[in-house]
């Protein structure tokens, strides 16, 4: 907990700094007051500062309108340069190491993308401070709920993906988030389930469909006359007018 605490900002106090504060804030005549000791340079660092600090030090916004340096812009640009097929494994990596960071484990291969955040130890405090570290990565305007819409940080990289990753039509970016959810899905499942035989059926079937679609798109005939010889042009004639 202490730790959790310097994390925020917020500094110890020893027993008599904490009875000398007491009988300060007691005797004087403010009606609200906070006894504590903050660190500027932790509150300063912090993903998003509390609009209650706001005064206090020069935040990350202020210091990005002055730079021009934008975390967001720049994760956005990233992902665009990316082969579609890397895009998934970068954006695993930007949550896992959050969610490393929010629960002081030693980097992002410590985190499991499976695991639900619950079960690797999140509350609702923690999964507020990863919202707002999240937030502040990605530009996004994320819920306080994140983690229990999307309870992995294999279902949150779904949502980035389409959210961030902006494709060309007919990308492949929002289909491959789905099978993203479908294996997360899957791998909750432990071996030697009632249902297994049923699954890998239905799984089964959809690869023979999509392969069996693929296989009839090539066999298709081209009907493109910019491409085709004088013999195909021809042969299209003679189909079309009944001429031999």
């Amino acid at each position: 907990m202490g730790a959790r605490m310097a994390g925020t900002g917020a500094a110890g106090l020893s027993a008599d700094e904490g009875m000398e504060l007491f009988d300060a804030t007691a005797l004087g005549d403010d009606p609200v007051v906070v006894p504590m000791r903050l660190d500027l340079r932790a509150v300063r660092e912090l993903p998003v500062v509390p609009p209650v600090f706001s005064g206090l030090v020069r935040t990350k916004d202020r210091r990005t309108a002055e730079t021009g340096a934008d975390p967001a812009a720049a994760l956005r640009e990233r992902l665009a340069a990316l082969p579609a097929t890397e895009r998934t494994s970068a954006l695993v990596d930007v949550v896992c190491t959050h969610v490393a960071a929010v629960l002081a484990l030693p980097g992002a291969a410590s985190v499991d993308e499976r695991r639900p955040f619950t079960d690797a130890g999140f509350d609702s405090l923690t999964a507020v401070e990863l919202r707002n570290r999240l937030g502040a990565a990605t530009g996004l305007r994320l819920p306080a709920t994140l983690i229990f819409d999307y309870p992995t940080p294999l279902d949150l990289v779904g949502l980035l993906t389409e959210e961030l990753v902006v494709d060309e039509p007919g990308g492949v970016a929002p289909l491959l988030a789905e099978l993203n959810r479908i294996e997360a899905s899957l791998a909750a499942f432990g071996p030697g389930d009632d249902e297994d035989d049923r699954i890998g059926a239905r799984l089964s079937a959809l690869l023979a469909v999509w392969r069996d679609s693929r296989a009839d798109a090539a066999e298709q005939p081209s009907d493109d006359l910019d491409t085709a010889t004088d013999d195909e042009v021809f042969d299209l004639l003679g189909k079309e007018f009944g001429i031999s």
